[in-house]
């Protein structure tokens, strides 16, 4: 069986069940809160730093095991600790409500699956060995953590930006492709990297030309003129393309 990758999106919206209070349970709730999930903890008994962060409000809990009928406005569920009895059960209702659910290191009873995640900013990036190796997703997980430094979500953080000028003023698919090929494979990244966030402005200015970063906020009014003369320089950069 082979694992197809997605990525799961407005979290908040439907809770996410998570079923055990163990070490296991406690990283996983970690992990699913700091992506902003709305959890609803089912277990008797849960850590200490779990009991603190639900205290804090961080998620909500019901002291007792799963029983049917729990996974009800649920949108995704995590079976962490668990009996065989509530691993087969929560996969079978999970089954007929149609919901994503994880039994965590149970292939067979789960239609879905975690990857060790790298994140950087807004960059996340995820392995999975399709349930055969973890520990070897862990260890690509290390190696591309000191890889994937702090430029890439820096970069990701202007492209958030100025994303919104960009489709705003180029209308054709073919160029705004390029021109985001142009500036991701220039040295806006390594500029970033060395801490020239002013040089690193100058190179994606060139690429995507002076009213974009002035609709964006990225660049100041330059008055007047200054905009008839970038609008000019944009427009011979675009006609050459």
């Amino acid at each position: 069986m082979s694992f197809y990758p997605v990525f799961l999106t407005r979290l908040h919206e439907n809770k996410v069940v998570l079923l055990g209070g163990d070490e296991e349970a406690e990283r996983k709730t970690a992990e699913l809160i700091s992506f902003g999930a709305r959890v609803h903890v089912i277990s008797s008994e849960i850590t200490g730093q779990m009991q603190s962060w639900y205290e804090d409000g961080a998620f909500e809990w019901t002291p007792r095991e799963y029983k049917f009928g729990d996974l009800e406005g649920a949108g995704f569920v995590v079976a962490a600790e668990y009996t065989n009895r509530v691993a087969a059960e929560a996969a079978q209702e999970a089954g007929k409500r149609n919901l994503l659910i994880n039994v965590m290191d149970n292939i067979p009873l789960s239609n879905s699956a975690f990857g060790s995640v790298v994140c950087q900013g807004k960059l996340t990036v995820s392995f999975s060995t399709n349930g055969l190796a973890p520990a070897l997703a862990v260890r690509l997980k290390e190696r591309f953590q000191q890889e994937l430094d702090d430029a890439y979500g820096e970069f990701l953080a202007l492209s958030e930006t100025i994303r919104p000028a960009i489709m705003e003023t180029i209308t054709d698919g073919e160029i705004r492709k390029k021109k985001w090929y142009d500036w991701v494979d220039s040295e806006t990244i390594t500029l970033l990297r060395e801490g020239n966030r002013e040089k690193a402005l100058d190179v994606t200015e060139s690429i995507w030309g002076s009213r974009i970063m002035l609709r964006s906020g990225l660049r100041k009014n330059k008055g007047f003129l200054g905009y008839l003369r970038d609008t000019f320089r944009d427009w011979l950069r675009l006609e050459k393309m």
